[in-house]
């Protein structure tokens, strides 16, 4: 049977990091950056597939002189040219890419801790419920081991009955379910 998880009818959602108006422009800022760098892309194919579809040249001035001549300035020098300024546009993004990905792993703390100070009543009372079935199953366990104590004591073959050990409880002294009782009241949640 799969677990299915249970829905309640009031459902509460974490705050994305978004929530923080300093997080939300960076990563507006990212999306602006990746858009002109995709159209960049695209258009430094373009500009690559028609330089190569350019017929072989017989001779090569640069703009320069063809504005001193009064040519017209050959196409695949300005194509080349424009390549150029592509290229260059690239590695600029490139590098404020970079700045950004640096500033968004800086504000991911502060808006982190925005965003716990807005979810710590509803992780406070989650925690809380947990805390209160740990404390139920260790009294049902503690119940359960003292029945078995019973039966030893009292040389009783009970595996007739099927032993359903709690073991993922842990030690019934020291086990998971202590340990986990001990850090929430460390905590403060208890």
């Amino acid at each position: 049977m799969p677990v299915t998880k249970k829905k309640s009818a009031e459902t509460f959602e974490v705050p994305s990091l978004e929530s923080s108006p300093e997080y939300a422009a960076l990563v507006a800022k990212r999306s602006a950056l990746l858009e002109r760098q995709s159209a960049l892309r695209e258009e430094r194919r373009e500009v690559e597939r028609q330089i190569k579809a350019l017929p072989a040249p017989t001779h090569r001035t640069s703009q320069r002189v063809a504005e001193i001549l009064g040519d017209d300035p050959e196409t695949d020098t300005l194509l080349h040219k424009r390549l150029a300024e592509i290229r260059s546009a690239e590695r600029d993004l490139e590098d404020a890419l970079e700045i950004i990905r640096r500033r968004l792993a800086e504000a991911r703390g502060p808006a982190s801790v925005a965003v716990c100070a807005a979810v710590r009543p509803e992780y406070t009372r989650r925690v809380k419920a947990m805390v209160a079935a740990v404390t139920a199953l260790r009294v049902a366990r503690e119940d359960y081991e003292s029945l078995l104590d019973d039966f030893i004591a009292n040389d009783i073959a009970w595996t007739h009955l099927v032993p359903m050990q709690p073991t993922f409880c842990g030690d019934r002294h020291d086990g998971h379910l202590d340990r986990y009782l001990r850090a929430a009241k460390e905590a403060g949640y208890v």
